[in-house]
Protein backbone atom coordinates (compact mmCIF):
# COMPACT_ATOMS: atom_id res chain seq x y z
CA UNK A 1 0.00 0.00 0.00
CA UNK A 2 1.84 3.50 -0.83
CA UNK A 3 0.13 6.74 0.45
CA UNK A 4 -0.04 9.92 -0.97
CA UNK A 5 2.98 11.80 -1.16
CA UNK A 6 2.10 15.51 -0.33
CA UNK A 7 3.71 18.31 -0.65
CA UNK A 8 4.36 21.44 1.44
CA UNK A 9 6.87 24.88 1.34
CA UNK A 10 9.83 25.27 4.07
CA UNK A 11 8.77 27.84 7.51
CA UNK A 12 10.93 30.49 7.88
CA UNK A 13 14.14 28.77 9.10
CA UNK A 14 15.56 29.38 12.27
CA UNK A 15 18.84 27.27 11.59
CA UNK A 16 19.88 24.94 9.05
CA UNK A 17 22.27 22.07 9.54
CA UNK A 18 23.33 19.60 7.06
CA UNK A 19 25.06 16.14 8.10
CA UNK A 20 25.83 12.86 6.62
CA UNK A 21 22.81 10.90 8.57
CA UNK A 22 19.52 12.34 10.34
CA UNK A 23 18.04 9.75 13.16
CA UNK A 24 14.59 11.21 14.02
CA UNK A 25 13.72 9.59 17.54
CA UNK A 26 16.18 9.39 20.80
CA UNK A 27 14.49 5.79 21.89
CA UNK A 28 16.58 2.68 21.41
CA UNK A 29 16.27 2.29 18.00
CA UNK A 30 17.94 5.68 17.40
CA UNK A 31 20.35 5.33 19.93
CA UNK A 32 21.59 1.81 18.68
CA UNK A 33 21.55 2.85 15.17
CA UNK A 34 24.09 6.03 15.91
CA UNK A 35 26.07 3.33 17.87
CA UNK A 36 26.76 1.65 14.77
CA UNK A 37 27.15 4.52 12.77
CA UNK A 38 30.26 5.90 15.94
CA UNK A 39 33.47 6.21 14.61
CA UNK A 40 33.56 6.37 10.74
CA UNK A 41 33.51 9.45 10.73
CA UNK A 42 30.00 10.68 10.03
CA UNK A 43 27.95 13.73 10.83
CA UNK A 44 24.98 12.90 12.93
CA UNK A 45 21.93 14.37 14.09
CA UNK A 46 19.93 13.14 16.13
CA UNK A 47 16.22 14.93 16.90
CA UNK A 48 13.70 13.85 19.55
CA UNK A 49 10.67 15.73 20.95
CA UNK A 50 12.16 15.57 24.37
CA UNK A 51 14.49 17.21 26.04
CA UNK A 52 16.78 14.23 27.13
CA UNK A 53 17.36 11.24 25.09
CA UNK A 54 15.51 7.82 25.99
CA UNK A 55 12.14 7.66 24.54
CA UNK A 56 9.13 6.79 25.82
CA UNK A 57 10.32 3.54 27.61
CA UNK A 58 13.52 5.79 29.44
CA UNK A 59 11.53 8.57 29.85
CA UNK A 60 14.25 10.82 31.70
CA UNK A 61 13.13 13.34 34.44
CA UNK A 62 14.05 16.86 33.23
CA UNK A 63 17.93 17.22 34.27
CA UNK A 64 17.67 20.12 37.13
CA UNK A 65 15.39 17.37 38.60
CA UNK A 66 16.94 14.29 40.79
CA UNK A 67 14.53 11.65 40.94
CA UNK A 68 15.99 8.60 43.50
CA UNK A 69 15.65 5.38 42.45
CA UNK A 70 14.56 5.72 39.03
CA UNK A 71 13.76 3.15 37.00
CA UNK A 72 15.86 0.53 39.10
CA UNK A 73 13.79 -2.94 37.92
CA UNK A 74 16.06 -5.33 36.34
CA UNK A 75 14.18 -5.40 32.93
CA UNK A 76 15.42 -1.51 32.63
CA UNK A 77 19.43 -2.13 32.86
CA UNK A 78 20.11 -3.55 29.23
CA UNK A 79 18.14 -0.13 27.86
CA UNK A 80 19.66 2.27 30.60
CA UNK A 81 23.15 0.73 29.55
CA UNK A 82 22.24 1.56 26.01
CA UNK A 83 21.77 5.06 27.05
CA UNK A 84 25.04 5.67 28.66
CA UNK A 85 26.46 4.18 25.95
CA UNK A 86 24.93 6.64 23.53
CA UNK A 87 25.29 9.59 25.60
CA UNK A 88 28.90 8.99 25.78
CA UNK A 89 29.03 9.28 22.28
CA UNK A 90 31.49 11.87 20.19
CA UNK A 91 30.59 13.88 17.03
CA UNK A 92 26.57 13.30 17.69
CA UNK A 93 24.44 16.47 17.76
CA UNK A 94 21.61 16.37 19.85
CA UNK A 95 18.46 18.53 18.71
CA UNK A 96 16.23 17.78 21.66
CA UNK A 97 13.02 19.53 21.94
CA UNK A 98 12.41 19.60 18.68
CA UNK A 99 9.26 18.06 17.04
CA UNK A 100 9.33 16.70 13.18
CA UNK A 101 6.77 18.87 11.46
CA UNK A 102 8.06 17.91 7.80
CA UNK A 103 10.15 15.53 5.60
CA UNK A 104 10.55 15.19 1.94
CA UNK A 105 13.60 14.59 -0.02
CA UNK A 106 16.13 14.12 2.03
CA UNK A 107 14.81 17.28 4.25
CA UNK A 108 13.52 17.50 7.74
CA UNK A 109 11.72 20.59 8.99
CA UNK A 110 11.93 20.43 13.07
CA UNK A 111 10.38 23.04 14.88
CA UNK A 112 11.68 23.86 18.46
CA UNK A 113 11.78 26.90 21.01
CA UNK A 114 13.49 28.87 18.93
CA UNK A 115 11.64 28.25 15.42
CA UNK A 116 12.63 25.65 12.75
CA UNK A 117 15.55 24.63 11.77
CA UNK A 118 16.36 22.74 8.35
CA UNK A 119 18.24 19.47 8.62
CA UNK A 120 19.29 18.07 5.59
CA UNK A 121 20.91 14.75 5.79
CA UNK A 122 22.19 12.31 2.99
CA UNK A 123 20.31 9.06 4.79
CA UNK A 124 17.25 9.68 7.21
CA UNK A 125 16.46 7.14 9.58
CA UNK A 126 12.88 7.54 11.06
CA UNK A 127 12.63 5.92 14.48
CA UNK A 128 9.56 7.93 15.88
CA UNK A 129 7.81 5.41 18.43
CA UNK A 130 4.28 4.30 19.12
CA UNK A 131 1.47 5.69 20.72
CA UNK A 132 -1.22 4.53 22.94
CA UNK A 133 -4.76 3.80 20.71
CA UNK A 134 -7.04 6.14 21.45
CA UNK A 135 -10.26 4.53 22.70
CA UNK A 136 -13.45 6.10 22.59
CA UNK A 137 -16.19 5.52 24.78
CA UNK A 138 -18.82 7.59 26.76
CA UNK A 139 -17.16 10.06 29.22
CA UNK A 140 -13.70 9.33 28.08
CA UNK A 141 -12.88 13.31 27.65
CA UNK A 142 -13.30 14.33 31.59
CA UNK A 143 -10.64 15.41 32.93
CA UNK A 144 -8.43 12.44 34.55
CA UNK A 145 -8.93 10.23 31.66
CA UNK A 146 -6.19 9.49 29.71
CA UNK A 147 -3.84 6.75 28.07
CA UNK A 148 -2.68 4.65 30.67
CA UNK A 149 1.32 5.17 29.14
CA UNK A 150 0.85 8.89 29.99
CA UNK A 151 0.04 7.43 33.23
CA UNK A 152 3.36 5.45 33.07
CA UNK A 153 5.09 8.91 31.60
CA UNK A 154 4.32 10.60 34.68
CA UNK A 155 5.42 7.93 37.21
CA UNK A 156 8.57 7.09 34.88
CA UNK A 157 9.80 10.92 34.52
CA UNK A 158 9.21 12.37 37.57
CA UNK A 159 7.24 9.43 39.82
CA UNK A 160 4.52 11.91 39.90
CA UNK A 161 0.95 10.37 40.33
CA UNK A 162 -2.21 10.92 38.44
CA UNK A 163 -4.89 10.20 41.11
CA UNK A 164 -5.46 9.13 44.72
CA UNK A 165 -7.32 6.03 43.59
CA UNK A 166 -6.53 4.92 39.54
CA UNK A 167 -8.66 2.22 37.50
CA UNK A 168 -6.69 1.07 34.72
CA UNK A 169 -8.90 -0.66 31.74
CA UNK A 170 -8.39 -2.30 28.71
CA UNK A 171 -6.90 -5.75 27.39
CA UNK A 172 -2.93 -5.23 27.34
CA UNK A 173 -0.87 -6.58 29.82
CA UNK A 174 1.30 -3.68 30.25
CA UNK A 175 -1.62 -2.37 32.34
CA UNK A 176 -0.73 -4.99 35.08
CA UNK A 177 3.17 -3.67 34.98
CA UNK A 178 2.10 0.13 35.36
CA UNK A 179 -0.27 -0.84 38.11
CA UNK A 180 2.52 -2.36 39.87
CA UNK A 181 4.44 0.71 39.25
CA UNK A 182 1.52 3.08 40.38
CA UNK A 183 1.54 0.81 44.05
CA UNK A 184 5.47 1.12 44.24
CA UNK A 185 5.20 4.68 44.12
CA UNK A 186 2.60 5.14 46.67
CA UNK A 187 -0.14 5.30 44.74
CA UNK A 188 -3.66 3.45 45.27
CA UNK A 189 -5.33 1.40 42.36
CA UNK A 190 -8.94 0.76 42.50
CA UNK A 191 -8.80 -1.93 40.18
CA UNK A 192 -6.87 -3.58 36.52
CA UNK A 193 -9.84 -4.58 34.41
CA UNK A 194 -9.32 -7.34 31.38
CA UNK A 195 -11.90 -6.96 29.13
CA UNK A 196 -10.96 -10.16 27.94
CA UNK A 197 -11.46 -13.56 29.56
CA UNK A 198 -8.95 -15.47 31.54
CA UNK A 199 -9.35 -18.43 29.55
CA UNK A 200 -9.03 -16.36 26.21
CA UNK A 201 -5.25 -14.82 27.19
CA UNK A 202 -4.13 -18.32 28.38
CA UNK A 203 -5.67 -19.83 24.62
CA UNK A 204 -3.48 -16.95 23.19
CA UNK A 205 -0.24 -17.87 24.81
CA UNK A 206 -0.89 -22.21 24.14
CA UNK A 207 -0.50 -20.46 20.34
CA UNK A 208 3.18 -19.64 20.53
CA UNK A 209 4.95 -21.83 22.87
CA UNK A 210 8.03 -21.49 21.12
CA UNK A 211 8.00 -17.75 21.59
CA UNK A 212 5.79 -18.00 25.65
CA UNK A 213 9.44 -20.32 26.50
CA UNK A 214 11.97 -17.78 25.28
CA UNK A 215 11.05 -14.84 26.62
CA UNK A 216 9.38 -16.43 29.95
CA UNK A 217 11.64 -13.91 32.04
CA UNK A 218 8.90 -11.54 30.44
CA UNK A 219 6.11 -13.27 31.75
CA UNK A 220 7.04 -14.21 35.28
CA UNK A 221 7.86 -10.20 35.41
CA UNK A 222 4.13 -10.26 34.77
CA UNK A 223 3.21 -12.44 37.11
CA UNK A 224 5.40 -10.69 39.88
CA UNK A 225 3.13 -7.57 38.81
CA UNK A 226 0.26 -9.58 39.67
CA UNK A 227 1.86 -10.45 42.86
CA UNK A 228 2.60 -7.13 43.75
CA UNK A 229 -1.18 -5.86 43.38
CA UNK A 230 -1.79 -9.06 45.39
CA UNK A 231 -0.10 -7.85 48.45
CA UNK A 232 -1.67 -4.26 47.91
CA UNK A 233 -5.39 -5.63 48.09
CA UNK A 234 -5.47 -4.36 44.20
CA UNK A 235 -8.17 -6.11 42.55
CA UNK A 236 -7.65 -7.90 39.22
CA UNK A 237 -10.79 -8.53 37.11
CA UNK A 238 -10.70 -10.71 33.85
CA UNK A 239 -14.15 -10.64 31.61
CA UNK A 240 -15.40 -7.22 32.87
CA UNK A 241 -15.55 -4.52 30.34
CA UNK A 242 -15.46 -0.83 30.32
CA UNK A 243 -18.52 0.79 29.39
CA UNK A 244 -19.15 4.11 30.43
CA UNK A 245 -16.94 6.38 32.37
CA UNK A 246 -18.92 9.40 34.89
CA UNK A 247 -18.35 12.88 36.40
CA UNK A 248 -18.92 16.43 36.12
CA UNK A 249 -15.71 18.53 36.23
CA UNK A 250 -13.59 15.20 36.53
CA UNK A 251 -13.67 11.61 36.11
CA UNK A 252 -15.35 10.04 39.26
CA UNK A 253 -16.41 6.70 38.38
CA UNK A 254 -16.67 3.97 36.24
CA UNK A 255 -19.75 1.98 35.02
CA UNK A 256 -18.37 -1.74 33.99
CA UNK A 257 -20.05 -5.20 33.17
CA UNK A 258 -19.25 -5.85 36.54
CA UNK A 259 -20.78 -2.47 38.59
CA UNK A 260 -20.00 0.68 39.50
CA UNK A 261 -15.93 1.28 40.65
CA UNK A 262 -14.98 4.50 42.51
CA UNK A 263 -11.99 6.52 41.08
CA UNK A 264 -11.00 9.62 40.33
CA UNK A 265 -8.14 9.01 37.44
CA UNK A 266 -8.61 6.34 34.31
CA UNK A 267 -6.01 5.06 32.50
CA UNK A 268 -7.15 3.48 28.79
CA UNK A 269 -4.72 0.46 27.67
CA UNK A 270 -6.07 -1.79 24.60
CA UNK A 271 -2.70 -1.77 22.49
CA UNK A 272 -0.69 0.78 20.69
CA UNK A 273 -0.40 2.43 17.10
CA UNK A 274 2.88 3.21 15.42
CA UNK A 275 3.64 6.54 14.65
CA UNK A 276 3.75 6.72 10.78
CA UNK A 277 2.95 10.32 9.78
CA UNK A 278 6.85 11.01 8.98
CA UNK A 279 7.20 8.06 6.57
CA UNK A 280 3.15 8.37 5.00
CA UNK A 281 4.58 12.12 4.35
CA UNK A 282 7.71 11.05 2.66
CA UNK A 283 5.74 8.46 0.13
CA UNK A 284 7.10 5.61 1.64
CA UNK A 285 4.93 2.18 1.16
CA UNK A 286 3.28 1.02 4.38
CA UNK A 287 1.35 -2.13 6.08
CA UNK A 288 -1.72 -2.39 8.01
CA UNK A 289 -0.27 -3.26 11.70
CA UNK A 290 -1.43 -5.09 14.60
CA UNK A 291 -4.82 -5.36 15.71
CA UNK A 292 -4.87 -2.23 17.74
CA UNK A 293 -4.71 -0.61 14.01
CA UNK A 294 -2.38 1.54 12.35
CA UNK A 295 0.09 1.46 9.96
CA UNK A 296 3.97 0.16 10.02
CA UNK A 297 6.49 0.96 7.62
CA UNK A 298 7.68 -1.55 5.26
CA UNK A 299 11.72 -2.01 4.89
CA UNK A 300 14.09 -4.69 3.21
CA UNK A 301 16.79 -6.85 5.59
CA UNK A 302 18.85 -3.33 5.93
CA UNK A 303 15.52 -1.30 7.14
CA UNK A 304 15.72 0.85 4.02
CA UNK A 305 12.40 1.49 2.91
CA UNK A 306 11.12 2.31 -0.42
CA UNK A 307 11.73 5.91 -0.36
CA UNK A 308 15.66 5.76 -1.68
CA UNK A 309 17.72 7.42 1.51
CA UNK A 310 15.15 6.91 3.96
CA UNK A 311 15.21 3.94 6.77
CA UNK A 312 13.12 3.05 9.54
CA UNK A 313 13.07 1.21 12.82
CA UNK A 314 11.89 0.64 16.06
CA UNK A 315 7.93 0.63 16.92
CA UNK A 316 7.63 2.87 13.32
CA UNK A 317 8.17 -0.48 11.67
CA UNK A 318 5.59 -2.68 14.01
CA UNK A 319 4.90 -2.07 17.78
CA UNK A 320 7.59 -5.08 18.90
CA UNK A 321 8.87 -3.79 22.14
CA UNK A 322 12.17 -2.27 22.97
CA UNK A 323 14.46 -4.92 22.50
CA UNK A 324 13.11 -5.07 18.53
CA UNK A 325 13.35 -1.49 18.59
CA UNK A 326 17.00 -1.82 19.44
CA UNK A 327 17.94 -4.59 17.11
CA UNK A 328 16.39 -2.73 14.01
CA UNK A 329 18.19 0.64 14.97
CA UNK A 330 21.35 -1.52 15.09
CA UNK A 331 20.57 -2.87 11.47
CA UNK A 332 19.37 0.46 9.82
CA UNK A 333 22.77 1.67 11.12
CA UNK A 334 24.48 -1.33 9.18
CA UNK A 335 22.81 -0.65 6.70
CA UNK A 336 23.30 3.11 6.33
CA UNK A 337 27.04 2.21 6.49
CA UNK A 338 26.94 -0.31 3.40
CA UNK A 339 24.99 2.48 1.49
CA UNK A 340 27.73 5.16 2.28
CA UNK A 341 30.32 2.65 1.24
CA UNK A 342 31.58 2.14 4.65
CA UNK A 343 31.39 -1.58 5.00
CA UNK A 344 31.58 -4.15 2.50
CA UNK A 345 28.64 -6.01 1.60
CA UNK A 346 30.31 -9.01 3.27
CA UNK A 347 31.33 -7.50 6.42
CA UNK A 348 27.60 -5.88 6.82
CA UNK A 349 25.62 -9.38 6.18
CA UNK A 350 28.01 -11.06 9.02
CA UNK A 351 27.17 -7.87 11.17
CA UNK A 352 23.22 -8.27 10.66
CA UNK A 353 23.00 -11.56 11.06
CA UNK A 354 22.41 -11.93 15.04
CA UNK A 355 20.56 -9.30 14.71
CA UNK A 356 18.22 -10.34 12.21
CA UNK A 357 17.63 -13.44 14.52
CA UNK A 358 16.85 -11.58 17.67
CA UNK A 359 14.76 -9.29 15.24
CA UNK A 360 12.81 -12.21 14.56
CA UNK A 361 12.83 -13.56 17.63
CA UNK A 362 11.30 -10.18 19.16
CA UNK A 363 8.64 -10.03 16.47
CA UNK A 364 7.54 -13.53 17.47
CA UNK A 365 6.58 -12.10 21.29
CA UNK A 366 5.27 -9.34 19.89
CA UNK A 367 2.94 -11.06 17.76
CA UNK A 368 2.44 -12.97 21.15
CA UNK A 369 1.09 -10.29 22.67
CA UNK A 370 -0.66 -8.60 20.19
CA UNK A 371 -2.64 -12.21 20.15
CA UNK A 372 -3.11 -11.80 23.82
CA UNK A 373 -4.14 -8.05 23.91
CA UNK A 374 -6.05 -8.00 20.60
CA UNK A 375 -8.73 -5.52 21.52
CA UNK A 376 -11.20 -5.94 18.33
CA UNK A 377 -14.10 -7.78 20.00
CA UNK A 378 -13.70 -6.09 23.33
CA UNK A 379 -13.59 -2.09 22.74
CA UNK A 380 -16.13 0.06 24.50
CA UNK A 381 -19.00 0.87 22.14
CA UNK A 382 -19.32 4.90 21.95
CA UNK A 383 -22.74 6.57 21.91
CA UNK A 384 -23.95 8.70 19.47
CA UNK A 385 -22.41 12.04 21.44
CA UNK A 386 -19.27 10.57 22.15
CA UNK A 387 -16.22 12.22 20.67
CA UNK A 388 -14.46 10.35 18.53
CA UNK A 389 -12.13 13.20 16.98
CA UNK A 390 -11.19 15.15 20.38
CA UNK A 391 -9.58 18.12 18.26
CA UNK A 392 -12.82 19.21 16.22
CA UNK A 393 -15.35 17.60 18.44
CA UNK A 394 -16.61 15.49 15.77
CA UNK A 395 -19.24 12.92 17.55
CA UNK A 396 -19.92 9.58 16.49
CA UNK A 397 -23.34 10.50 14.98
CA UNK A 398 -22.06 13.21 12.81
CA UNK A 399 -19.35 10.04 11.50
CA UNK A 400 -22.45 7.32 11.27
CA UNK A 401 -24.88 9.73 9.70
CA UNK A 402 -21.50 9.95 6.51
CA UNK A 403 -20.71 6.31 6.19
CA UNK A 404 -24.08 5.75 4.07
CA UNK A 405 -22.11 7.44 0.84
CA UNK A 406 -18.91 8.16 2.25
CA UNK A 407 -16.66 5.17 1.40
CA UNK A 408 -13.00 6.86 2.48
CA UNK A 409 -11.15 8.10 5.83
CA UNK A 410 -10.57 11.53 3.61
CA UNK A 411 -14.19 11.49 2.42
CA UNK A 412 -15.46 11.47 5.77
CA UNK A 413 -12.76 14.39 6.87
CA UNK A 414 -13.39 16.86 4.43
CA UNK A 415 -17.88 16.11 5.43
CA UNK A 416 -17.20 16.45 9.34
CA UNK A 417 -13.88 18.09 10.02
CA UNK A 418 -12.65 14.44 11.41
CA UNK A 419 -8.79 13.97 11.30
CA UNK A 420 -8.42 17.81 10.41
CA UNK A 421 -6.87 18.67 14.31
CA UNK A 422 -3.90 18.96 15.97
CA UNK A 423 -3.16 15.81 15.77
CA UNK A 424 -3.99 15.37 12.35
CA UNK A 425 -5.80 12.02 12.82
CA UNK A 426 -3.43 10.43 15.05
CA UNK A 427 -5.67 9.48 17.63
CA UNK A 428 -8.98 9.22 15.52
CA UNK A 429 -8.27 7.38 12.47
CA UNK A 430 -7.70 3.77 14.09
CA UNK A 431 -11.58 4.95 15.27
CA UNK A 432 -13.20 6.29 11.93
CA UNK A 433 -11.33 3.07 9.78
CA UNK A 434 -13.59 0.34 12.04
CA UNK A 435 -16.34 2.34 11.49
CA UNK A 436 -16.07 2.25 7.98
CA UNK A 437 -15.32 -1.30 8.14
CA UNK A 438 -17.98 -1.62 10.12
CA UNK A 439 -20.82 -0.19 7.53
CA UNK A 440 -19.25 -2.44 4.70
CA UNK A 441 -16.66 0.09 3.55
CA UNK A 442 -13.68 -1.12 1.62
CA UNK A 443 -9.81 -1.47 2.88
CA UNK A 444 -8.48 1.87 2.41
CA UNK A 445 -5.27 3.64 3.32
CA UNK A 446 -6.73 6.03 5.64
CA UNK A 447 -6.31 10.13 6.21
CA UNK A 448 -3.26 11.54 3.67
CA UNK A 449 -0.52 12.20 6.02
CA UNK A 450 0.25 16.42 5.22
CA UNK A 451 2.30 18.67 6.55
CA UNK A 452 2.76 20.17 9.73
CA UNK A 453 3.02 16.45 11.11
CA UNK A 454 2.65 17.95 14.62
CA UNK A 455 1.25 20.90 16.24
CA UNK A 456 2.65 24.32 15.44
CA UNK A 457 1.82 28.07 15.71
CA UNK A 458 0.62 29.71 12.32
CA UNK A 459 3.13 32.55 13.57
CA UNK A 460 6.17 30.43 13.11
CA UNK A 461 5.01 29.17 9.44
CA UNK A 462 5.09 32.61 8.44
CA UNK A 463 7.77 34.67 6.62
CA UNK A 464 8.78 37.35 8.76
CA UNK A 465 7.74 40.90 8.52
Amino acid sequence: MRLQQTAWRSPPVADRIECDVAIIGGGPAGQAAALALAGRSLSLVVIDEQPRPGGQILRQPPARIAVRGWLQERSYRPLKQLLERFQALDGVQWLGGHSVIGLQSGSIIAMGPDGATTVAARHILIAAGCHDLAVPLPGWTLPGVSAAGGIQAFIKGQQLLVGKRVLLAGTHPLQLIIAAQIVAAGGSVAAVLFAQPRSAMIAALARHPAAALRRAPDLLATAGAVKTLARAGTPVRYGTSLEALTGTDRVSGAQTSGGAIDCDAVGLCYGFVPQSALPRMAGAQMAAAGPAGGWACKHDDFMRTTVPGLFAAGETTGVAGAAAAAAGGALAGIGIALDLGLISPDAAETAARQLRRDLAQHRAFAALLDDVADPTAYLPAPSADTIICRCEDVDQASIAVQLAHCQSANAIKLATRCGMGACQGRNCEPSLLRMIAAAGGPAQAGFTARFPARPVAIADLLPPQ
